[in-house]
């Protein structure tokens, strides 16, 4: 065996180490550095180790062409007449393929780690890439490739066993993450840590099944479509993660008095029914603030406002529409749920302004690429940013939960796992959404786990449980 497909072996078993690693890389949660560092801070470098794989490829492959071409030895300026017949020449041609597409990967996975699709697939080609060179490598020593098919078929293998997705999806325990390096506000300080919590959904391996048996709270559910591509479904959790960011960021400075927070700023169409009475004058996306010259600004006042309607009666009803005001006569109907009321046939939710007066800054991990869950936590970290002393009141705080522009909390997936993740970080309080304390507890028995239903209920709860500097609350 030369140098070149022993570095292309090195390269598949560390890519093999690395696959299981990630897998259970959630194990280290607990690990900490100069406390304000945790695990998932340090996975973020972590993660350019895979670039090692496509980068001992290329160098293989590097190595691979400068054998090639000292064989080769040229008669003429034409290529097809070069010696020993075209063996060197497609020698030459694999190598420089494995070569590049290395390169691509190793470079797609540096610069663009959160590209997963682009970085897997690069990664993929360059596998199959030397899979080939290595097979036809070892043709021109035996007619059967026996060694290299073998550790092909080995490699084919191992991957299923570790990627190959089955109808399953897999819920397991996952990292916490300092809310205080997450997100920091212009002029504020953070006095003790406050932690939000990730846990891994993804489609479940062959693998898992393997996890499970030697590690807890792995949960398998059958797979359901998501009704949209991969690709789709990623844009869509980036842009919860962002809303989850920016309402939590008003939330926040509207409980501290600062700027107005979430305020509704009318009524938005967001479709009109097939036999709505407003087709071809209300239209997906106007925003209603006015019916019959009176003010709306938000979905309770147009339903005070439509109170008097009968069905069938005709309303005057002004819209924004491409930042112009338009006035028009709308027709009602009867409202499906209750007969004497009238009603649009229209879908409609308050068109909602979020005033964040000063800069917030978001730092992005690799493993949190999107999602909402983290929206309390995140509200309650700028108001303890910017609360003088704080408001934990020496409490180690983890938590989980949508955050709504009303400042309610609301529920969200995998919370045995997430209580289980945070009773090992050593947390001394986990707060929940209101009902789901019980599943919480399936986790973490033995852990403190607080439900509640708003910000403000987290608030109370810490400065009514102080705990002091020996550790007991008093």
């Amino acid at each position: 065996m030369g140098h070149k497909q022993r570095l292309y072996i090195i390269g598949m078993a560390l890519a093999f180490l690395l696959f299981v690693l990630g897998e259970l890389i959630w194990l280290p949660d607990p690990f900490r550095l100069g406390g304000q560092l945790f695990w998932i801070d340090a996975i973020d470098l972590l993660v350019y180790l895979v670039a090692a794989v496509p980068c001992i490829w290329l160098i293989a492959a590097i190595m691979g062409l400068f054998e090639a071409s000292r064989a080769i030895r040229p008669r003429t300026a034409s290529w097809g007449s070069w010696t020993p017949g075209g063996t060197d020449r497609w020698a030459v041609l694999r190598c420089l393929a494995v070569a590049l597409v290395s390169a691509a990967a190793a470079a797609a996975i540096i610069f663009a780690p959160t590209r997963l699709v682009w970085s897997l697939g690069l990664f993929g080609a360059a596998w199959l890439l030397l899979f080939a060179d290595m097979i036809w490598s070892e043709r021109s020593i035996r007619r059967f490739p026996r060694n290299s098919l073998l550790t092909a078929l080995a490699a084919i293998a191992l991957l299923a066993g570790l990627f190959w997705p089955t109808s399953y999806m897999v819920t397991y325990p996952g990292l916490t993450m300092n809310m205080n390096r997450y997100v920091q506000v212009e002029g504020g300080t953070g006095h003790t840590s406050i932690a939000g919590v990730l846990v891994f959904e993804r489609p479940a391996f062959p693998a898992d099944w393997l996890y499970a048996k030697l590690f807890p709270h792995y949960e398998f559910k059958p797979r359901e479509d998501l009704g949209m591509t991969l690709g789709e479904y990623d844009d869509l959790v980036r842009v919860m993660k962002q809303d989850a960011n920016t309402v939590g960021s008003a939330i926040a400075f509207g409980k501290l008095g600062i700027g107005s927070g979430v305020t509704s700023k009318g009524v938005r169409i967001v479709a009109v029914m097939k036999d709505s009475p407003v087709q071809g004058v209300l239209k997906a996306g106007d925003i209603i603030v006015e019916v019959d010259g009176k003010a709306v600004s938000s979905l309770q006042e147009l339903q005070e406002r439509m109170s008097g309607t009968e069905p069938g009666q005709a309303v005057s009803v002004t819209v924004l529409r491409d930042g112009k005001k338009v006035t028009a006569d709308a027709n009602t109907r009867a409202n499906p749920d209750d007969a004497k009321r009238a009603a649009f046939g229209i879908q409609v939710q308050d068109e909602l302004a979020y005033d964040v007066p000063k800069k917030v800054n978001y730092r992005d991990y690799l493993l949190h690429e999107g999602g909402p869950s983290h929206g309390a936590m995140l509200a309650l970290t700028l108001i303890d940013q910017l609360t003088p002393g704080g408001v934990t009141n020496g409490n180690r705080i983890a938590g989980t939960g949508t955050i709504e522009p009303d400042g309610s909390i609301g529920k969200i997936g995998g919370i045995e796992q997430k209580a289980y993740t945070v009773r090992r970080s050593g947390a001394d309080v986990f707060f929940v959404p209101a009902g789901q304390e019980e599943a919480a507890r399936l986790g973490a028995s033995d852990l403190q786990i607080v439900p509640v239903r708003t910000l403000d209920d987290i608030l109370a709860w810490l400065k009514a449980h102080p705990k002091s500097s020996n550790g007991d609350r008093t």
